[in-house]
């Protein structure tokens, strides 16, 4: 819920645009410091393993206008609903921030409330935000995906969602193993796998933005 209330107290001064100013995102009177290192090191130490600790990644790389971090907290399947790539992303945000100009500085001084969702792997992190001239509450809806990572050759060579139905899994209780066939596209013949990690992180998987009239 995002709405003016006529008052003749302001919390910071009037602007008309949305710039970059220096070391402060200035938005219709709203103005938001980004992030210090620090706090960026903070908000992903703990990642996306949580769905409060991926929106506290979201709206830190969001301050900090950290596109790639922005948009690694969205889901595979939001991804291709959407049809936004990592390159599209940025008129997406504009869009966003276009239809609710406030949003990067309500965000920042909402609290959070988690909802369980219907499935383990389903949740919602309501954001809130009551101030003296502005109601802000948007609501995300967050999806558990296993991803990925393989290294290879000094590099990166896959980190993306893992296909489970094209995964087998095998126990041997006898070793105390477990394997796991997995395919992956982008390895040549014969390159050695130096590094695998197989994770499970909160992506988000839609944003509400509530309007309304109290």
């Amino acid at each position: 819920m995002i709405k003016s209330r006529p008052t003749s107290r302001r919390p910071c001064r009037t602007g008309t645009a949305l710039i970059v100013l220096g070391p402060l995102i200035i938005g219709f009177g709203c103005i938001v410091s980004p992030p210090e290192p620090q706090e960026v090191w903070n908000a992903w130490e703990e990642g996306l393993s949580s769905p409060l600790g991926t929106i506290e990644a979201f709206r830190t790389a969001l301050r900090g206008e950290i596109l790639v971090a922005e948009y690694r907290c969205f889901s595979s399947d939001w991804k291709s609903r959407m049809g936004i790539s990592q390159v599209g992303y940025r008129e997406y945000r504009d869009s966003l921030l276009a239809e609710s100009p406030h949003l990067i500085w309500a965000l920042s001084r909402a609290k959070t409330r988690l909802e369980e969702g219907p499935g383990p792997n389903r949740a919602t992190v309501w954001a809130t935000f009551d101030g003296t001239w502005i109601d802000f509450s948007v609501r995300f809806q967050l999806l558990r995906e296993a991803y990925m990572e393989v290294r290879a050759a000094g590099r990166r060579v896959v980190s993306e969602p893992l296909d489970q139905a094209a995964t087998q899994v095998r126990h041997d209780p006898d070793q105390g193993l477990l394997f796991a066939w997995i395919p992956v596209e982008d390895l040549s013949p014969g390159q050695e796998v130096e590094s695998f990690r197989l994770e499970t992180e909160w992506r988000i998987d839609a944003i509400d933005l509530a309007t309304g009239n109290e």
